[in-house]
């Protein structure tokens, strides 16, 4: 199987190895299972993190070599590139909505279109890895190319705006992109309510669409015995008797990691010896960190910066407790990832999340909602359900269990998500021959 896959995206977000593992997973597993895949794709994603401020950034190291898999990057022109002695950051969404919702869909079409013409192999399949490659196929079929089209999605941020409607025509290339006439939707089961924001804006899509989780390295991931606790807090520099959480995720906006900040001025006042690691980063670094200042718990706070895949582990099993506390959804790949080693997992109840957290038996909810007979802000019975579990080490040790055993009984491996995929795009392919 020959395919063309477009995408927006840096394979890896966060440098060689660092952030989420999903795009290098698809390929991997394509190239592995024999299959050609040639990728369109700019010279810097649309996920991409600027570290300088004003910076434009260089060609990330993110793309590494895949069996059977070769990379086609073009540039994408910027404000950035123009020579401004700083970039304000006003112009960061302007720059962003320029660059990816106009003219990532064109030359990306552009550049798949030359790949059709002139490859020494027929395509099989187009393969749109989320919102903007999405953009660029439905340009390809306007030009005439009507190869069957995969649209994959990584969850959305689309279920909000179906109830705001200027949300939605902010979001409106996001709308459009899931409106796509796909032969194959693949949309991962994130909490985000994909197939729900589906149902409105694709219903026709229904019998077409997978809707699953993303895999796991279940044969790595584990509960950790006492000595390999003690020894991921020895090489962390953490105190072996202090209560010590965790955040991993992107630092962006959404994720809401500010909570899990203003939380700890509180948790601090209990329990004084208690530490936060922020496992990421992303755009909101600064912000956070500047916050943990001003609210008084920067020697609480500890932030490790983006982190390889492989060692993430070490630092879930050095912690006492998992937060996920996010605004659209908590079923992300680290809180799937926390509850296969055994963690205690404290999530804000956001988008599907109970659909994984079961309160009091897989982890510990914290409400959302803005009923009137909610009088504490979050951030406060965020803190007071922390101080409770810092002071009651069986009720940690029970939920752990119960994540655990509730990922081994419902979670994929990795190889086990993937054959799946692999399997739904050949089964397509071949149909149309």
């Amino acid at each position: 199987m020959h395919i063309l896959m477009i995408t927006a995206l840096d394979v890896w977000s966060l440098d060689q190895g660092k952030g989420a593992p999903t795009l290098e997973r698809t390929l991997r597993a394509f190239g592995d299972a024999g299959h050609r895949v040639d990728v369109v794709l700019p010279d810097i994603g649309a996920n991409h993190f600027y570290r300088g401020r004003g910076a434009r950034g260089e060609a990330p190291e993110s793309r590494p070599e895949i069996a059977n898999v070769a990379f086609h990057p073009f540039h994408m022109p910027s404000l950035r590139d123009l020579p401004l002695p700083a970039f304000p950051d006003a112009f960061g969404w302007v720059d962003q909505k320029l660059r990816f919702a106009l003219a990532f869909p064109w030359l990306a079409a552009k550049r798949a279109e030359q790949l059709l013409r002139t490859s020494d192999q027929a395509f099989d399949a187009v393969y749109a890895y989320e919102v903007h490659g999405a953009l660029a196929a439905r340009l390809l079929r306007r030009r005439g190319f009507r190869l069957p089209l995969v649209t994959r999605f990584q969850g959305t941020v689309m279920y909000p705006a179906l109830k705001d409607t200027l949300l939605y025509y902010r979001r409106y290339e996001e709308a459009l992109a899931l409106k796509t006439a796909a032969d194959l939707v693949i949309m991962t089961d994130d909490g985000t309510q994909g197939d729900e924001v589906l149902a409105r804006l694709n219903p026709t899509s229904k019998p077409r669409t997978r809707f699953w989780r993303n895999g796991l390295d279940l044969d790595r991931l584990h509960r950790p015995l006492a000595e390999e606790r003690s020894a991921a807090r020895r090489e962390l520099q953490l105190p072996d008797d202090a209560f010590v959480m965790l955040t991993a995720s992107r630092l962006a906006a959404w994720k809401r990691v500010d909570r899990a900040i203003r939380a700890m001025a509180r948790v601090r006042s209990w329990v004084p010896g208690a530490l936060l690691l922020v496992v990421g980063d992303g755009e909101e670094r600064a912000r956070l960190e500047q916050l943990a200042h001003e609210a008084g718990v920067s020697s609480s706070v500890r932030f490790a910066g983006a982190v390889p895949q492989r060692e993430v582990m070490r630092y879930m099993h050095a912690a006492d407790v998992f937060l996920a506390v996010a605004d659209l959804s908590n079923v992300g790949n680290p809180l799937l990832e926390a509850m296969a080693c055994g963690m205690c997992v404290v999530a804000v109840d956001a988008g599907d999340t109970r659909d994984l957290v079961t309160d009091g038996r897989t982890g510990r909810l914290v409400d959302n909602s803005q009923r009137s007979g909610v009088v504490k802000p979050l951030e406060d019975r965020l803190a007071d359900l922390l101080v409770q579990l810092a002071g009651d080490g069986a009720q940690r040790t029970r939920l752990a269990a119960g994540a655990a055993a509730y990922a081994g009984e419902h979670f994929w491996t990795w190889d086990q998500r993937m054959a799946a995929e692999v399997e739904a795009v050949g089964q397509l392919a071949v149909a149309r021959r």
